[in-house]
Parts: C-alpha cells; sequence; structure tokens
C-alpha cells in the first residue's frame, strides 16, 4: 500500500497591495520556505499573523504548501 512521507513545506501569505478599477483585490505573494511539514494550523497561522504584522501590506490568505513523497 502507497503512502505520503513529507519532505518541505511553505507558508505563502498572499497580500492586499491594492483594488483594481473594479474594486477587486490585487494580490502578492510573499512565500517562506524551510517550514516544518508537520507544522500544525494552529502554529502555520500564529506565524503567518506574526509575520504579517510587520509587513505594509494586510495578509489576506494564508497558505501552507506541502511537498511529499510518495512510496
Amino acid at each position: 500500500m502507497a503512502s505520503y512521507a513529507p519532505v518541505s513545506s511553505r507558508l505563502s501569505l498572499r497580500l492586499q497591495i491594492g483594488t483594481d478599477s473594479l474594486g477587486r483585490p490585487q494580490l502578492r505573494t510573499l512565500s517562506f520556505s524551510g517550514v516544518d511539514p508537520l507544522a500544525d494550523a494552529n502554529a502555520t497561522y500564529a506565524v503567518a499573523q506574526a509575520l504579517g504584522g510587520l509587513l505594509s501590506y494586510p495578509v489576506h490568505e494564508i497558505q501552507k504548501v506541502d511537498t511529499d513523497i510518495v512510496s
């Protein structure tokens, strides 16, 4: 039976840098590598909020992107 083995993760913060002419948010992504693949949602959220407090733009979305090996 196949299984996943975590290899790496990255934290991606989607930042709202403004709005377009129709009022839709303009977003940019800021990524941080070296995140523990086993980090849970609460820890990831806390780190993202702390980092967001240091940035000039508000955090619109938080993503944790995992890379796994299938074996």
